[in-house]
């Protein structure tokens, strides 16, 4: 089953960060390392296509997180317009609330998140993100819970964002 990733988890994060913040953590961020393998600061694949995996999934968070226009360019084109769509009625609710240009000088710190590539091979990719990543929206600071199982698939020579499995262990 597909879930729709960007209303539910922009919307939480508008309330959250709306309600209180949390601590900052410390900068950076690594890609996926080998299957199977979690990244941690100390490693970095040399695997070309480990390391656009990593990038399509770190613009993800970013571009989500600041409510960026391009963030429907990271999905597979089977599920783009779905995306878009809830990721547009999101956007106008927090430009309605007049914090639409505080989100887009929104500082992102992934982090606190890990990679594992639990599949890889040239037709699909899934990566399991597991950890948290904070978000600045001034002057409010939000730790965000990650749990999810990412399915990746090839387009054009890119790797693209077809679905999010949350909770997945």
């Amino acid at each position: 089953m597909k879930r729709a990733i960007a209303p539910l988890t922009i919307l939480g994060l508008l309330g959250c960060m709306l309600l209180a913040p949390a601590p900052l953590m410390a900068a950076g961020s690594h890609p996926l390392d080998a299957p199977g393998a979690e990244t941690s600061e100390a490693t970095k694949p040399d695997d070309a296509e480990a390391l656009a995996q990593y990038q399509v999934l770190r613009e993800f968070f970013e571009r989500q997180a600041t409510l960026d226009d391009r963030l429907p360019d990271v999905f597979s084109r089977r599920v783009r317009q779905e995306e878009a769509m809830a990721f547009l009625a999101a956007r106008d609710t927090v430009n309605r609330r007049g914090q639409l240009e505080r989100f887009r000088m929104a500082k992102v710190d992934l982090s606190g998140l890990k990679f594992r590539r639990v599949t890889a091979d040239p037709d699909l990719a899934r990566i399991q993100v597991t950890g948290s990543y904070t978000m600045s929206v001034p002057p409010l600071i939000e730790t965000v819970e990650e749990d999810a199982l990412f399915v990746l698939l090839p387009e054009m020579g890119q790797w693209k964002i077809y679905e999010r499995r949350g909770g997945w262990r």
